[in-house]
């Protein structure tokens, strides 16, 4: 037909399997005009919806409908479109809130900072970053040692020890911390995959607890996504 345009949007989720996230829009992917694609990429699943019309206008106008069918199914699951990253989402957030972060690694091993520097103009809101990934690196860096002897390393109070910590050595407005088992041999009777997350703002605490795919660098990359993912949504709370 003479004269049609095709349009895409990429709608970006994170905390479903890709075949969780089809199963719930399976009634919308049937449909033929706009269509919708289920792709699972590095920071999540992607649906991206495709309508062909006459003009752009229109074309948007149907992407939109979707749009709107799976925010209602998805919700807070939905942490992005097209372009967007959430290390720039949430740099943007902490500059527009005129916060500053730290964060306390274990598991991940400087992954989620080396992340949120790539984003040029992070050093504007991001303090730093301490990689520790011994016990005694923890302690030294503000853990109590007695948390880690009555729980182990690799549990939320511990994940919310490091975060607190963070935030108030490198004197940040918010502390991140994950402690996990990357694998893959288990670790304090924990299997691989298994990892705490913590957001300490100043006045509240967060611990959410993920249990990952058993590969060492897949559980790296999603903690720090995790992380990151955990961190917008808090931010977008205060």
């Amino acid at each position: 037909m003479g004269g049609e345009v095709i349009v895409s949007k990429t709608i970006k989720i994170f905390g479903y399997a890709e075949s969780s996230v089809g199963e719930m829009v399976s009634h919308l992917v049937s449909s033929t005009n706009p269509t919708l694609g289920v792709y699972a990429k590095p920071d999540g699943i992607y649906l991206r919806i495709t309508a062909k019309a006459q003009s752009e206008a229109k074309a948007q106008e149907m992407i939109a409908h979707m749009e709107d069918s799976v925010r209602s199914i998805l919700g807070e699951s939905i942490w992005g479109t097209d372009n967007d990253t959430l290390e720039e989402l949430v740099g943007a957030l902490l500059t527009e809130r005129g916060l500053t972060l730290a964060t306390m690694e274990s598991c991940t091993g400087g992954l989620l900072s080396s992340t949120i520097t790539d984003v040029p103009g992070s050093s504007n809101y991001f303090k730093g970053g301490i990689v520790s990934y011994t016990n005694e690196l923890k302690v030294a860096s503000g853990v109590n040692t007695e948390l880690i002897s009555e729980y182990g390393a690799v549990s939320p109070q511990v994940a919310e020890a490091m975060a607190e910590a963070a935030r108030i050595r490198l004197g940040a407005d918010i502390g991140i911390g994950i402690t996990g088992v990357a694998g893959p041999e288990p670790l304090e009777g924990k299997q691989p995959g298994t990892v705490y997350i913590s957001i300490d703002d100043g006045k509240s605490k967060k611990t959410v607890q993920s249990l990952f795919p058993q590969r060492r660098p897949e559980v790296k990359r999603r903690a720090a996504l995790h992380a990151l993912f955990e961190l917008k949504k808090t931010l977008l709370s205060l």
